[in-house]
């Protein structure tokens, strides 16, 4: 599968070991759960915490949070590490790693103490104070930073509501989410946990940072089998005829955009200079400004090279969420 969603982006896993690694682990564990030959090792991702506290068997805690054992939310759950691995190119891998650690302890922690507190107030939302199996402490933490730094592209409206590049991605942790009450209380634990890390809250991020030394150690152990090619400039369409499509349809945008630039500056002129402005403009368009290094940063940090980020900010006129769009609209 993670070969599959590599081939359908132009950048897939391009500076996103971790990501890349982490999905290849939950692939194997949950697919071998999901085999006969080893269905038994299910019962050890079942986790009464009653009974596990008053064991003293902590450890089932952390085996719970392993794998998934559906493989509708392992697709789902693939997806939605697919679309944040943009993060890991924003952060580092270093930090980003820091990121999951610390998010998926903070959520194991805030899971155990709500599934306990329900338990012995009487409310049975847990099927006896089971803790939910998946790691959702590495997804849904990512959701607070997905909906403060990622923006939002206004692309149609359905009855009045924008439907934007985002919102598939909701749907999906939507989806992840409302499997059972359960796992809305885990998913909501996640997104607790992301708001706790983003505003360092108890200065977690400097207490859950992963050492230098074990990070180095990683990069030069794991680090040449999770990496990948970088992305080639290439179009999309499985035949000739579909890649000149593509070609024309962005050349066509582009002209839309630039056209609509030219008569924003012809309509701010003066009504008696109105007809010659606007000659004057279409034989001697002006240039857009230079696109600020802000701007550039921006759409760079979420994955995209920065020639092409040059040229869709130039062909938008430096509108960061046009850009976006047509950047996306390239790698789609």
């Amino acid at each position: 599968m993670a070969t599959i969603l590599s081939r359908s982006s132009t950048t897939g896993f391009y500076n996103a070991p971790v990501t890349k690694g982490l999905m290849g682990c939950l692939f194997l564990t949950c697919t071998s759960l999901n085999v006969p030959l080893f269905a038994h090792l299910r019962r050890y991702l079942i986790c009464n915490l009653p009974e596990v506290i008053s064991r003293g068997e902590i450890w089932r805690i952390l085996l719970a949070k392993l794998s998934f054992v559906d493989m509708k939310d392992l697709v789902v759950g693939f997806l939605l590490m697919y679309y944040f691995r943009i993060f890991e190119r924003r952060y580092g891998s270093h930090k980003f790693a820091s990121y999951l650690i610390a998010n998926q302890c903070v959520t194991t922690l805030l899971e155990t103490a709500t599934v306990l507190t329900l338990h012995y107030a009487g409310l049975d939302l847990h099927n006896g104070g089971h803790l939910p199996p998946g790691p959702y402490g590495l997804i849904f933490p990512l959701f607070v930073s997905y909906y403060c730094d990622i923006p939002r592209v206004a692309q149609t409206r359905v009855l009045g509501v924008p439907i934007t590049g985002k919102t598939l991605t909701y749907l999906l942790g939507l989806q992840l989410s409302y499997t059972s009450p359960a796992t809305a209380i885990s998913a909501l634990c996640g997104v607790l946990s992301g708001v706790i890390y983003r505003h360092n809250v108890f200065y977690i991020q400097r207490l859950t940072f992963i050492p230098s030394v074990v990070g180095r150690c990683a990069a030069a152990t794991l680090g040449p089998l999770l990496a990948s090619t970088p992305p080639q400039e290439t179009l999309t369409g499985a035949t000739l005829e579909l890649q000149r499509q593509e070609e024309m349809e962005l050349w066509d945008q582009q002209m839309m955009l630039r056209q609509r630039g030219r008569h924003m500056q012809m309509g701010a002129g003066n009504d008696g200079r109105r007809g010659g402005a606007e000659l004057n403009g279409f034989l001697n368009p002006q240039p857009p400004p230079p696109p600020s290094e802000d701007q550039i940063q921006i759409l760079v940090a979420m994955g995209f090279e920065r020639q092409r980020v040059l040229n869709a900010l130039r062909a938008s006129h430096n509108d960061v969420n046009t850009a976006t769009h047509i950047l996306l609209h390239q790698a789609s």
